[in-house]
Parts: structure tokens; sequence; C-alpha cells
């Protein structure tokens, strides 16, 4: 503890007194997730710039104080702001939250971690810009770099966000500094748009680790497309998704459909489109099969459901697109729409022909602000409120103050049908022995890999609730990883769940922490396989 007040002494020499918040209320938010977290945390500081965010880590490393970078903490259903150790100062690096540099010609941004999917989507049209950036589906107000170093998903052409980035300026923890590729040399014209530089590649030794704190990074942009159509899809039956997830692997690998896209199970539909019907269910929970079915009557949706973009150059490109698509998915899928702008911007018996049933405001406005768009919105926040009692708020969601419970199980699969329908029954199964809804998303992020995305909801104001929802995301990764489908990201309450790696990994890693961070003071527990 001595060591703790003479760091908070320098922490406010250096930042001010006004950026290092020990408060009881700011502590007290700093600390609450969308699960049930033990760890304390003693102090936040909010360094402005690189030259602060050096000084709060000599002075961590001089006193030997563990401390836990965050950039925006929206990091929800996988910790939000919270450390994974108690005891560890959090480092809010939200006022780092400049765009430092913008390249319309060459297609690429350079931001510092504080700066927002809105923020970045409000200055690409500001300027009229051609660009766009793949988004997430998380809040508008979540850091790009955040995002991106958790090695986080996007909707879009360049929907694995890490395979897109470059150049990333990064603070050790003993306060050294380098940035990567060719941006460690003076006047670099290539430090923007190459990956590699020249010399071992270190950028990914800085995603989901604790070995350096990023402090800005270059992003690539994507051209607007000459003409964009949205199609959606679905399938009524389980065994029809395996020859679905194989049709759209071969779309993907020819390239007839550029972007990343996900596949909803009903679940996951229903949650976005209301909470859950407390009335009709009696209480019940998980959600009788029976009133399950009524909902997909009401909604008009399948058992699973995708969503696809189309990127041409021209109108012409466009419709050749559209006939392969056609041709492949109608015979695999029970339903087929496709819509462009030209219908979109005059909406009347076309479109309602084409979607029977359908809410043509709401349709309209997931085409318009679409991620697949580069457009950051709300609309899949609103899962996190499906078993809330209480109405979920038209905007400013925020998971951690309204108590809304979230756990993620997200493994990696084979872009492959046998496998995926594995994974989808194992977590079904799973999550509906402990009481919850099997609330299932399948990310097609690449031409060969899929992140399936598991969602234990629940309400964190019912007493147990979050012990039960524990017990059912930890039995969830057993039964994935024991049948080898390991996460591709991990939460604060699960850096030690994997079972122990098969050569020498562990080891290793600990030398690279053991030289970056003699005094162990950055991130303690975070992503660390010592065994």
């Amino acid at each position: 503890m001595n060591n703790l007040s003479h760091a908070l002494q320098a922490w406010v020499s250096r930042l001010g007194a006004d950026c290092v918040v020990t408060d009881e209320a700011s502590l007290s938010r700093a600390e609450t997730a969308t699960y049930a977290t033990p760890q304390r945390i003693p102090a936040v500081l909010r360094p402005a710039d690189r030259a602060e965010v050096q000084a709060c880590l000599r002075i961590a490393h001089e006193y030997r104080v563990p401390v836990y970078p965050i950039s925006t903490g929206k990091n929800w259903g996988y910790g939000s702001r919270v450390p994974v150790q108690d005891g560890c100062v959090v480092i809010d690096l939200g006022r780092l939250n400049r765009i430092v540099a913008y390249d319309e010609a060459l297609a690429y941004v350079t931001v510092e971690p504080g700066v927002t999917q809105r923020q970045l989507y409000e200055f690409l049209q500001a300027r009229g810009s051609r660009l766009f950036l793949s988004a997430t589906g998380s809040t508008p107000d979540s850091s790009l770099i955040g995002n991106i170093l958790e090695r986080g998903l996007g909707e879009g052409p360049y929907g694995d966000r890490f395979s897109y980035v470059c150049a990333l300026e990064v603070v050790l923890p003993t306060g050294e500094t380098l940035t990567t590729g060719f941006g460690r040399f003076p006047s670099a014209h290539a430090a923007p748009i190459n990956r590699w530089g020249v010399g071992p590649y270190l950028d990914g030794l800085f995603t989901q680790s604790n070995l350096g704190i990023v402090t800005q990074m270059t992003l690539w942009l994507t051209p607007l497309p000459h003409t964009f159509h949205l199609f959606w899809y679905a399938v009524d039956d389980d065994a029809r998704l395996g020859p679905l997830v194989d049709a759209l692997r071969e779309l993907r690998l020819t390239g007839v459909v550029q972007s990343a896209f996900v596949i909803a199970n009903d679940v996951r539909v229903f949650s976005n489109l209301q909470q859950y019907p407390w009335a009709a269910a009696d209480g019940a929970t998980p959600l009788p099969p029976a009133l399950r079915e009524a909902l997909r009557r009401q909604h008009g949706v399948g058992r699973w459901n995708g969503e696809g973009a189309l990127y041409a150059v021209s109108e012409a490109h466009g419709q050749a697109l559209r006939q392969v698509i056609e041709a492949r998915l109608g015979p695999v899928t029970d339903s087929l729409h496709f819509l462009d702008d030209a219908v979109a911007r005059q909406p009347g018996p076309q479109l309602a022909a084409a979607f029977p049933g359908a809410d043509l405001d709401t349709l309209l406005t997931g085409y318009w602000d679409n991620p697949k768009r580069g457009v950051p919105t709300e609309q899949f926040l609103r899962m996190a409120y499906w078993r809330k009692r209480n109405p979920r708020p038209a905007q400013g969601m925020d998971l951690d103050r309204d108590g809304c419970g979230l756990f993620w199980c997200a493994p990696a699969a084979p872009f492959d049908g046998a496998h995926v329908q594995r994974v989808a029954s194992l977590l079904t199964e799973t999550t509906e022995a402990y009481g919850y809804e099997p609330n299932i998303g399948l990310n097609c992020i690449s031409e060969r890999n899929i992140n399936v995305t598991a969602a234990v909801i629940y309400d964190r104001d019912v007493a147990g609730e979050d012990e039960r929802a524990l017990a059912c995301y930890h039995a969830l990764t057993g039964r994935v990883t024991q049948a080898g489908y390991y996460p591709y990201r991990l939460g604060t309450h699960g850096m030690t769940s994997l079972p122990p790696a098969q050569d020498d990994y562990g080891p290793i890693l600990a030398r690279l922490k053991q030289a970056l961070d003699p005094n162990g003071v950055l991130a303690p527990g975070r992503y660390e396989f010592s065994t």
C-alpha cells in the first residue's frame, strides 16, 4: 500500500489531480461489468497523450504498482473496464482521441485509442469522404483500437479488422516506445500502407496481450461501392443450416460475396426486436418451444437468418453477382430477398410486395444505417436487454449501468456445414440446460473461418443469476473446447479457462513478458498462459 501511495503522489504530480480519479462513485462505476466482478480498483488515471502514458508506466514500473489499460471501457460481455486481477490502477486512454492522419486517395486513417466508431464515421461524413470502415455491432462509442486489439469483428469487406491495420505506436511497460513496420524510420513514406516493414513482424505481440499499450494505429478503409445490394435469407429447419453454410463458403471463396457477415439464430433476432415475452410465457424460462415458434411466425424469421452485402462497380456487375447468389442460395434457403438503393429510395408497392408483412420503416432503417455500409449503430445492443423486465432505453444504452447480464462464449470453427451444426448443437444443449435461450451468431469473418458468438443473457438484478450465468459460461467453454473448438477471444472471467497447450507457447510467452515487463506491472493475468 505504501508503494501505491507514493505512486499516486507521483501520478498527481505528472497528470494533475483532476486526472487521477479516486472518488468512490467513479471507482464503483469502473468496477462494474455485465457480470459479477469482485476486483477492486484503487484509482483511474486519465493521461492525455503518449508522453503522459509513458510517465504513467514509468511510475508504475518504479513503484511496482499494477496498471490496466482501457480505451473507452465498452468491452461489454468480456469485462468492460474491469481488470483481470484485483488492485490494478486503471489507465483510461479516452482522452487520447485524435485523428492524427487521413488520406482519401490511399484510403487510410491514423487514430488514437480514444477515437470511437461514431467519431470516425462523423469525421468521414463531414469531409464528404467516399471511404468507410467496417463497423462492429457494439456501441458507436466503442474504441476502434480497443476492438482491433481484441481481434474484434466488423461487418463489411474488412471484417477481420486486424488484417487491415499497420504502424502501431506502442508504449512498453518500462516507458520505452516502438512503432511497428516502417514507422520506426524517419519520414518513411510507406509507413501507413505497408503492414510488414522490414525485419520481424511485431504487431501481433500487442493484440490480446499485456506486453504494451498501443497509443496510435493506422486503419485501412474501403471505398464506397458504385452499387450496393443487401440480401436476406433464412432456413426454417436446423438440418438445413449445414448446406446453407457450405453454399456461403463457396460464394466467399470465389469472391462473389466479399464482406464479412453474420448468420443469426431465431433467438438472436427476437432479442433485437423485443424483450422476453414474460406474460406470454407466464414467467417461465427458458422460452417454451411453442412460444418460440409463435415468435418466429410473428416476426417472419427462420430458425437461422442471414444478411449479406454486394459491393459492385456497376449496375450490370451488381445484377450479375445477384444472379449467381440467387442460383446458389435459392435451393438451400426457404426465403431469399434483395434490396438496392434504387428501390430503397422509392419505397412503395414494389418494396411491400418483396417483403410481405415486414415493417418497412424498420427494414429501411436497417438498410441505410447498416454496419456493412460503415454506419455504427446501437441496434444490436438491444439484445442485451432481452431478459430485463423494465423497458430498454430508446438510445444511449449502457449495459453496465442498466444491469444487463452478458457473457460471450466465442469458439472458432471451420467454415464447414458439419462443423457449424455440431458447434451450434453443443451451444444450444448446454445453454438450455442452464435455463437460458441459445442466442447464437455465426460470424463469417473470412473464407475459411467462422467465429461463433454465443451470448448468455440475463438480468443482473435477479438474485442468483450472476452465479448461474457464470456456471453456464464455464460449461459452454468446457463443452466446445473438449470438442476441439477453442475461443478466439476471452473475457476477464475466462483467462484461465483453456486447457494446457501441447507445446511451449506458455513458457515462451512468459519469457517475452519478463523481457518487456520485468516488474510485471502491466495488466497482470491478461492472456497469460504460463502452463
